[in-house]
């Protein structure tokens, strides 16, 4: 080998060993952090494990259903253990199915509430969803193939990100609401950070949820994706149920619903419930329209039950 290839290979290592560093820095200083946001996964996938033997009501879906639903209530109402794997709408639709996959007993229940935006795709999630393997490494077997694919691709990026964001942290001395902090989670799954909290802080906006779509087609990729995965659950004796979020009402369209039915003839999945059910007034979300204050709450979690219970019987 001569002297070139020599160093274009001693510079290869040296740019791998650097990488390496970075992104391996980035775990180390993540895994299992007892503040940060996204290792709330952690407390979910412990929560999960412990039930796996065990009949349960799982919920999945976004941030809507973290905040809007009292897993508690839900589970001494229906006398079943409840888990609410719900985090974020930007861990995708596939991954807020996929993490239930090693931890299914027959007779559990899949309760999944997916936002109206997950209709139109948004199956793959985005960087916030790579994110969370810094915390939990152990999320990635619940990524696709395409997933895993790019975290790869985005590992150095997100880790350079990480660091950027550490400095700015040291330099910013204000403290992070609880809302965005991992202990505003139970050990249901439940984010209890405006439980108590009856103030609102949105605004109402000319355009609607449906208006601000990128794309008004209805995914075909989110219809194969339920059909497989329900096809799954049937074969283990689990049932999938779909619902609908809760939404602040301006922000509701019509047009949403003949798209909902479409999902529905093709997955041939049980929905039940009414969109409008869950349609409240402004005063009763806090800081999204999706994310439901103390006293949305209660109401939403009653009607969920009501129509739960009706639907199980």
């Amino acid at each position: 080998m001569n002297r070139f290839l020599k160093n274009i290979l001693l510079k290869l290592i040296i740019l791998l060993f650097f990488i390496s560093l970075i992104v391996g820095g980035a775990f180390y200083f993540n895994y299992n952090h007892k503040i940060d946001y996204p290792a709330a996964i952690i407390n979910k996938y412990q929560r999960l494990d412990s039930l796996k033997k065990t009949a349960k009501i799982i919920i999945c879906g976004g941030s809507s259903s973290s905040y809007g639903i009292d897993s508690e209530l839900l589970e001494k109402t229906l006398k079943k253990p409840v888990v609410n794997t719900s985090l974020a709408m930007s861990l995708g639709s596939k991954f807020h199915l996929n993490i239930t996959k090693d931890y299914l007993h027959k007779g559990d229940v899949i309760l999944y509430i997916p936002e109206y935006e997950y209709y139109y795709g948004k199956e793959n999630g985005d960087d916030f969803l790579y994110t969370t393997a810094f915390y939990y490494p152990k999320v990635v077997k619940d990524f696709t193939t395409k997933q895993k694919d790019a975290f790869f691709e985005k590992a150095f990026r997100l880790s350079v990100e990480y660091y950027i964001g550490a400095l700015n942290k040291n330099n910013d001395k204000g403290n992070k609401s609880l809302q965005y902090k991992r202990e505003s989670y139970d050990y249901l799954g439940d984010n209890i950070s405006l439980r108590s909290s009856i103030n609102s802080k949105i605004e109402l906006t000319l355009k609607n949820r449906y208006q601000k779509l990128k794309s008004k087609k209805v995914s075909k990729e989110f219809i194969i994706f339920l059909k497989k995965i329900n096809a799954e659950y049937v074969k283990k004796g689990i049932t999938l149920l779909i619902t609908y979020p809760p939404l602040e009402k301006s922000q509701f369209d019509n047009r949403f619903l003949k798209d909902i039915d479409k999902v529905k003839r093709e997955t041939g999945i049980t929905f039940f419930g009414n969109p409008n059910d869950y349609l409240y007034s402004a005063d009763l979300f806090y800081d999204s329209s999706y994310h439901l204050n103390g006293k949305g709450r209660i109401l939403r979690t009653k009607e969920l039950i009501k129509t739960l219970k009706e639907q199980l019987n």
